[in-house]
């Protein structure tokens, strides 16, 4: 493994930049539980967690890599190939257990149908947006800035007064978004001391796009 230091410059060089949001147990859970008494109807969390962004430094990137192998891994189990794993200086970036990391260099196309809402902005199912391509309807191509601007903030298509708005009750948005995946399992124990260096080893783990269940 790298020391730290080169560590540091190869996440530098060949990282990418990333949201972290951070996972702290929701008060909606019973530590009495066996099951945690995770409260799935609960409004103020996802999976038990209350998730809050972490604002990161200018420049902090991960090194996120896409398996090439299949092998078994004697802390996390078996590694699939095309399984991402994310590396990271724990200093700059301690991700942690079910943590979400949003990757915003890597967005993707998806063509949604919106329900048109009764207010002036309509909510994009994905939760980070990044880009809105077409909105339309089966008669009308609606143009950005003229009958609609794109919140990127809050997820939505919001419409302008003076502009136009589709006659029916849905309309088709194609969008770009970056991808969330959770942090489901540290390769190591710890991002522990590297003897003779002040610094610790870079920590690295599994990120899985659905929240592992159970």
């Amino acid at each position: 493994m790298l020391n730290p230091t080169a560590a540091r410059q190869l996440i530098s060089m060949q990282g990418e930049r990333v949201r972290w949001f951070q996972a702290l147990p929701c008060d909606c859970r019973d530590p009495g539980d066996p099951d945690y008494g995770d409260e799935r109807t609960c409004t103020k969390c996802e999976h038990g967690y209350v998730y809050r962004e972490q604002e990161l430094e200018d420049g902090v990137k991960a090194l996120v890599t896409r398996q090439r192998r299949e092998y078994l891994h004697p802390e996390v189990g078996m590694i699939r190939v095309q399984d991402l794993t994310v590396t990271t200086m724990a200093d700059e970036l301690p991700v942690d257990e079910f943590d979400k990391l949003v990757l915003v260099e890597r967005a993707v196309s998806k063509k949604e149908i919106v329900r048109r809402g009764s207010g002036t902005s309509d909510v994009l199912g994905e939760a980070y947006p990044v880009e809105v391509v077409t909105v339309a309807d089966g008669d009308t191509v609606f143009v950005a800035g003229e009958d609609f601007v794109f919140d990127e903030s809050e997820g939505a298509v919001v419409w302008l007064a003076d502009g136009d708005r589709p006659d029916g009750q849905t309309y088709a948005v194609h969008y770009t978004h970056a991808p969330v995946y959770w942090y489901t399992g540290a390769m190591m124990t710890e991002a522990r001391p590297m003897p003779g260096h002040g610094a610790k080893w870079p920590q690295t783990g599994i990120l899985n796009s659905k929240f592992p269940e159970g």
